[in-house]
C-alpha cells in the first residue's frame, strides 16, 4: 500500500479505489501478478533474450575450438612408376602426416581473445535483462496508475450524478435557482468525458504491459501491488561507483577493449614463425621399414606488407574500442545524474503531498461539508470541494507513479537494484 493515501476524510475515496477497479483487472482464474513475477514472465517470453542466451552457447563453443590444433594434412606419394604401369609398380611409396603448430604465445593470445568475446556476450545478455526489467517496471507502474485513475474517474462520475439528481430536485421544489441545476449538468458531462478518457488510457496501459510481458494485448491482468512511496537515500557518488564497477554496458565495453588488445597481440604474433612437423613412412623397393621426420617453419618474409598492415589495423581498432569505452562511461554517468535529479525532484513532490497537500485537501473538504450541513454554503461549494479533493488525490497518484518511474530509470542507468 502507499505510505499515505487519502487521509482522514479520504477513507471513503480509498474504498472507492479498491471497489471501482475495472473488472478486467481481477479474475478468479488468475494469480495476482507481482512486480517480481512480471519481470520473470517478461524474461521467459522475450525472444531476443532467448536468442542472446543461445548466442552465448555459440560463442563458448567457438572459444573451445581455439584450444585445438588445426586438422593435420595426410598425403600419399608414389614415385618411380613406369609410364603405362599401375601405381603398384612403384619404386618408392610414402605416407605423410603433416601438422601445423602456431607459435605458443599466439595460441595463448587467441584463447584469451575468445574468453573476452564470451565475457562480452554474457554482459550483453545482462544488459538486455536490465532493459527488460526497467521496461516492465515502467509499464507495470503505468498500469497501476491508470487503474487507480480510472477508479477516481468512476467515483467522480457517481458524485456528479448524485449532485445532478439532488440539484434537479432542489430546483423543482424551488429551493435553488436554475443556475445550480445547469452547473450540475455541466459537471456530469465533464465527469462522463473524463471517464471515457480514463477507460481508454487504462486499455492502452493494459495493452502496453501485456506487450512487455509477451502476452496478447487484451489478456486480463491481476495486479497484487499498488503505488507506494519508497524513501530513497543513496548518494549520487555511491551509485556512480557501483555503476562503474558492474554496469553491463561498461562491462561489454571493457570486454571489447580486451578483444581488441589480444587481436593486436595476435597481429604482432604474425611476425613469429609457425612450425610444420611431418612424419612419414616409406616403402622403397618393397621394403616398408623406412621412416622419417621433417620439420619446417613458416617464415613471415612479407612482414613489411601484410603483417604491417594487420598490426596497424589492430592498433587502430584497440584505440577505437578504448575511446568507445570512455564515451560510454561519460554518457552513462550523464544519464545517472539526470535520473538521480528526477528521483530527487519527484521524491520532494511526494513528500509535499504527504506533509501538506493531502491534509489540506482533507481539511478543506471537512470544513465545506460541515458548512453545507449547517446551511452556510450551497451545493456548488460542496461540489467544488469534492472536485478539489479528487484532483489532489489524482495528482498524488501521478506523482507517485512519476517517482517510481524515475527510480526505474535510475536502475536502468546505473544497474543498481532498487526494486525487490
Amino acid at each position: 500500500m502507499m505510505t499515505r493515501f487519502f487521509g482522514m476524510t479520504g477513507i471513503l475515496l480509498s474504498t472507492w479505489i479498491w471497489t471501482s477497479i475495472p473488472n478486467s483487472a481481477f479474475s478468479q482464474n488468475h494469480q495476482p501478478l507481482t512486480l517480481a513475477s512480471a519481470i520473470r514472465m517478461a524474461e521467459e517470453n522475450n525472444p531476443d533474450l532467448a536468442a542472446m542466451k543461445a548466442n552465448i552457447s555459440v560463442v563458448r563453443g567457438q572459444a573451445l575450438s581455439f584450444w585445438w590444433l588445426p586438422d593435420p594434412l595426410v598425403t600419399f606419394e608414389w614415385e618411380g612408376v613406369p609410364r603405362g604401369a599401375g601405381l603398384n609398380a612403384f619404386d618408392e611409396k610414402r605416407f605423410n602426416i603433416t601438422q601445423e603448430i602456431e607459435f605458443p604465445t599466439n595460441i595463448i593470445w587467441r584463447n584469451r581473445l575468445a574468453a573476452r568475446e564470451v565475457e562480452s556476450a554474457v554482459h550483453e545478455y545482462d544488459l538486455l535483462r536490465l532493459e527488460i526489467r526497467a521496461d516492465v517496471i515502467d509499464a507495470y507502474t503505468e498500469f497501476i496508475r491508470m487503474r487507480d485513475q480510472l477508479a477516481l474517474a468512476r467515483q467522480r462520475l457517481d458524485l456528479a450524478a448524485d449532485f445532478y439528481d439532488k440539484a434537479n430536485i432542489r430546483h423543482r421544489v424551488g429551493e435553488t435557482g436554475a443556475i445550480e441545476s445547469v452547473r450540475a449538468g455541466v459537471e456530469l458531462a465533464q465527469a462522463r468525458n473524463e471517464l471515457r478518457m480514463a477507460e481508454s488510457d487504462f486499455r492502452a496501459a493494459l495493452a502496453q504491459l501485456n506487450a512487455v510481458l509477451g502476452r496478447e494485448a487484451d489478456e486480463e491482468i491481476v495486479v497484487a501491488d499498488s503505488l507506494r512511496y519508497i524513501p530513497f537515500q543513496m548518494t549520487l557518488e555511491s551509485i556512480k561507483a557501483r555503476a562503474l564497477e558492474r554496469h553491463p554496458q561498461l562491462q561489454v565495453a571493457k570486454a571489447q577493449v580486451g578483444v581488441a588488445s589480444y587481436a593486436r597481440k595476435l597481429a604482432w604474433g604474425g611476425l613469429l614463425p609457425s612450425i610444420e612437423a611431418t612424419g612419414f613412412q616409406q616403402n622403397i623397393a618393397g621394403n616398408p621399414n623406412f621412416y622419417g621426420v621433417q620439420i619446417g617453419f613458416r617464415v613471415p618474409l612479407w612482414f613489411a606488407i601484410r603483417q604491417r598492415g594487420e598490426i596497424q589495423a589492430a592498433a587502430s581498432e584497440l584505440a577505437a574500442r578504448r575511446y568507445d569505452a570512455e564515451s560510454i562511461r561519460l554518457k552513462l554517468f550523464s544519464h545517472i545524474e539526470a535520473a538521480y535529479a528526477r528521483v530527487q525532484a519527484a521524491q520532494e513532490q511526494v513528500q509535499t503531498y504527504n506533509t501538506e497537500l493531502l491534509q489540506q485537501a482533507d481539511e478543506m473538504y471537512r470544513i465545506v461539508l460541515r458548512s453545507y450541513e449547517e446551511g452556510e454554503v450551497g451545493y456548488l461549494a460542496l461540489l467544488e470541494a469534492q472536485r478539489t479533493l479528487i484532483e489532489v488525490h489524482r495528482g498524488y497518484i501521478d506523482t507517485l507513479a512519476r517517482y517510481q518511474k524515475a527510480l526505474a530509470e535510475l536502475e536502468r542507468s546505473s544497474s543498481v537494484r532498487i526494486f525487490e
